[in-house]
């Protein structure tokens, strides 16, 4: 199923896929690649935010070895409270 879904993205903004992976579970965001400020979503039902790693700066690797912050991803995860305002909301 993750092949099918990968193979889907084409480079189409609105139409294409965002496929972005959670940083812990590598689970891949299936909404449409022009979904944010919402946040991402699996098919598994999980939801997340995530920014850019600070450690690798988006390479998802440090020092040859995997980034420990993001899981080699390039994003790491974001805590946000119910309080916290979420731009564009």
């Amino acid at each position: 199923m993750e092949a099918a879904i990968r193979e889907h993205r084409r480079g189409r903004p609105g139409e294409d896929l965002c496929g972005r992976l959670h940083a812990r579970t590598k689970v891949e965001c299936v909404l449409p690649d022009t979904h944010y400020p919402r946040p991402h979503y699996a098919l598994d039902g999980t939801a997340w935010h995530d920014a850019l790693c600070g450690t690798c700066h988006g390479g998802g690797t440090r020092d040859g070895d995997a980034c420990a912050d993001c899981g080699g991803v390039g994003f790491a995860l974001l805590e946000l409270s119910e309080d916290e305002p979420r731009p564009g909301w």
